[in-house]
């Protein structure tokens, strides 16, 4: 009983300094930390669209997320070609009318002018940095290269002339780039420094414009081709073997831009349908992602 006696004004503090504990934690609990959206984010899928001047954002599921970038409709400017800077996380967008290359923070979708150039002056369409860092962007029959920064190299023989009407760029994994057109009609791959390293045309009758062209993971090449009979094709590396062939005109009536999602499926901006077609590495139809929204989509762009 003696010890009993002793412990016992020390338990009821104990036991009060306790409830008080118990009672601080709830507090702690109840306070709710709401953490802003980012912009874009890893396997979120980007569409830039003529028809409205934006970019649109949409999950990996084909929700709508958010306008990322929006331009004056009346301010004669159009959004086109996009890119994702390794270094920054940032998406680059080509404008062409006040020609300039924007890029997009990915966490409050800010825009800043990453390169403006007097002798930007052409017709923009695609852009893409290369595995070096530097960043090509097509201007009608020309290739303008420009540091990451922004600045305008001159030396080694560029700007090149590489292909009339130059649609869509993108940098190879192994260095160099993939180039495409819509005039010249032919797809090509390059060296660092500009150096054609091989060459292919469609070969599908009345079905020549390059429209779209992009190196996946595994690889091998994608190519859409425009014309009467729309058509994705999937190249080797060396563009010799055309390996798998996607055509159905019914879904996929004027074929543009491309890109590859994580899981290795290919989508396809449609210009007149105002989707885009999922097909996998194989040529195999999956269905529409993103329809109903897209205005006249240009450049479909998958954060990685």
């Amino acid at each position: 009983m003696k010890i009993l006696k002793l412990q016992l004004p020390f338990i009821i503090p104990l036991i009060c300094l306790i409830l008080l504990g118990c009672e601080s934690s709830s507090d702690e609990e109840d306070v709710v930390v709401v953490e802003p959206e980012a912009c874009f984010e890893s396997t979120d899928v980007l569409i830039s669209n003529g028809g409205s001047d934006t970019i649109l954002a949409y999950s990996s599921t084909g929700e709508f997320k958010r306008i990322v970038f929006q331009l004056n409709t009346v301010a004669g400017e159009a959004i086109f070609g996009m890119d994702y800077l390794q270094a920054t996380g940032e998406v680059i967008v080509t404008i062409d009318g006040s020609d300039r290359v924007m890029a997009i923070d990915p966490e409050d979708c800010s825009a800043r002018n990453l390169i403006v150039d007097i002798n930007l002056t052409g017709t923009l369409r695609g852009v893409t940095q290369l595995s070096g860092g530097d960043i090509l962007v097509v201007e009608t029959n020309n290739v303008e290269r420009f540091t990451s920064s922004g600045v305008r190299i001159t030396s080694g023989g560029w700007p090149l002339s590489l292909q009339t009407g130059g649609s869509d760029i993108y940098g190879l994994s192994a260095g160099g780039f993939v180039h495409c057109s819509t005039t010249a009609d032919v797809v090509r791959t390059y060296s660092d420094a500009g150096v054609q390293t091989a060459t292919r045309a469609s070969g599908i009758a009345g079905t020549t414009d390059a429209a779209g062209c992009k190196e996946l993971a595994n690889g091998s090449m994608a190519v859409a081709w425009s014309g009467t009979t729309d058509s994705v094709v999937i190249y080797s590396a060396n563009l010799a073997t055309a390996l798998y062939t996607f055509s159905n005109t019914s879904v996929l009536s004027t074929p543009g831009s491309l890109a590859e999602r994580a899981n290795g499926n290919i989508l396809i901006a449609d210009r007149t349908l105002n989707y885009l077609v999922e097909i996998t590495s194989t040529g195999t139809y999956v269905g529409q992602f993103a329809s109903g929204l897209p205005n006249t989509p240009e450049y479909v762009l998958v954060i990685p």
